[in-house]
């Protein structure tokens, strides 16, 4: 069921989307799964009522869904599906709303109308939501000048006739709270909400593997020109030997609260934390052209970090990060369980074997990186170093500063 579900919100996904793009396209395919089977429902009630018409209504946006899902997922072309999912909204409550016999008969059915232009300003479609709304308010003066042609009267009882009222009312109104909360805080502060409003209906690791990159939920991988970032603190086997388990736990939060940050900052992809050590990757899963000029300078930030968290714990271990630049195969390992994104080969080895070169609170980079950096680095040669896995011996430099440009 996980898996179906996935695969069903990662419809028209594609590798070339932002996160922003993304997350418009998951929220509205979630809004879909969500709205279906409640079509199915609603239509099915009118029915039992003896209101085939009405019926028919709901279950008309079941096949439209259906049929626009399928395109989107044969074209990828996201404006359509939008277009096409927000006319549809609007239209149908209003085709209802005259179908019952106006306001009072259909339970004010015609609010659901309002969720097409609320919902394309939320997602950023200005334009779009100014002409949804102008079309909203039209459809109730439309309503309130064909009321006197219309057969107030249906076959719901009067019991499922406020029933409706009330579930419409309040519905529509939590909904609009919900996606009032989303838009505040500019784009950000919208796509953070966003997100959060995903996950409470989602499970985080569902959310996370449909937000990420496409290309990266196949087993299987590419090769790439990357630079791996690999720190490790060292001196700590004999500090957590000597401490309790939360002071070790305080430690490992702190370092990688330290490392992380400069890591996104410079566009790296986090893609392990054994122990107590860091793994990221620069030039992938997007390729970036400074890729080594972005390594160093996050492995130069986490180290400034450092060295203002030892002078308030003395005592506490302190990163050595090896960085190391070339060809490596960027993509998932593991089973159809459970995967880890990675990267693999020589260059991903180079980069934990310079790790463990360099002493706490330095930063050592292979030859290749060095290369990259050019003159933009200042650094200190190590000479030849002869490293465990190579028979000849390699030049390794210790990173001092980057400067810019």
């Amino acid at each position: 069921m996980r898996r179906l579900l996935i695969r069903l919100l990662q419809i028209g996904a594609d590798p070339t989307d932002d996160e922003d793009l993304r997350l418009r396209k998951l929220l509205l395919l979630a809004v879909v799964l969500m709205i279906v089977p409640a079509a199915g429902l609603w239509g099915a009630i009118y029915w039992v009522f003896a209101e085939p018409v009405a019926a028919v209504i709901p279950w008309s946006y079941m096949v439209v869904a259906a049929i626009s899902v399928t395109l989107f997922a044969l074209t990828r072309n996201y404006p359509v599906f939008a277009v096409t999912q927000f006319v549809t909204y609007l239209i149908l409550p209003f085709a209802l709303m005259l179908v019952l016999g106006g306001f009072v008969s259909s339970s004010a059915v015609g609010l659901w109308a309002w969720i097409a232009p609320l919902g394309a300003r939320i997602m950023g479609h200005r334009r779009a939501a100014a002409a949804l709304f102008v079309t909203f308010a039209a459809g109730f003066v439309l309503t309130a000048f064909l009321r006197p042609m219309l057969v107030a009267d249906n076959h719901l009882p009067e019991v499922v006739v406020v029933g409706f009222f009330v579930l419409n009312v309040v519905a529509v109104g939590g909904i609009t709270l919900i996606l009032l909360d989303a838009s505040e805080g500019g784009r950000e502060g919208s796509l953070a909400s966003m997100r959060g409003i995903v996950r409470r209906y989602f499970s985080p690791a569902v959310v996370d593997m449909i937000l990420a990159d496409p290309r990266r939920q196949e087993l299987g991988g590419d090769v790439a020109d990357v630079t791996i970032l690999f720190a490790d603190l060292g001196g700590y086997t004999t500090y957590a030997g000597s401490r309790k388990p939360h002071e070790v736990l305080e430690l490992l939060n702190v370092m990688f609260g330290a490392a992380m940050p400069p890591i996104l900052a410079e566009g790296g992809t986090p893609v392990q934390m054994p122990g107590d050590a860091v793994m990221a990757i620069f030039g992938a899963p997007h390729p970036q052209a400074d890729h080594a000029a972005r390594a160093a300078r996050a492995a130069l930030a986490i180290q400034a970090r450092g060295r203002e968290l030892a002078e308030q714990h003395p005592s506490w271990p302190r990163f050595r990060i090896g960085l190391n630049s070339g060809d490596a195969l960027v993509g998932n390992i593991g089973s159809d369980e459970f995967r880890s994104f990675t990267a693999i080969g020589d260059t991903t080895n180079m980069a934990q074997r310079f790790q463990t070169l360099a002493q706490p609170g330095l930063i050592v980079v292979g030859p290749r990186t060095a290369e990259l950096l050019g003159g933009q680095a200042e650094m200190t040669s190590l000479g030849d170093v002869t490293v465990k896995g190579k028979i000849d011996p390699v030049a390794p430099w210790t990173l001092l500063a980057v400067r810019e440009g």
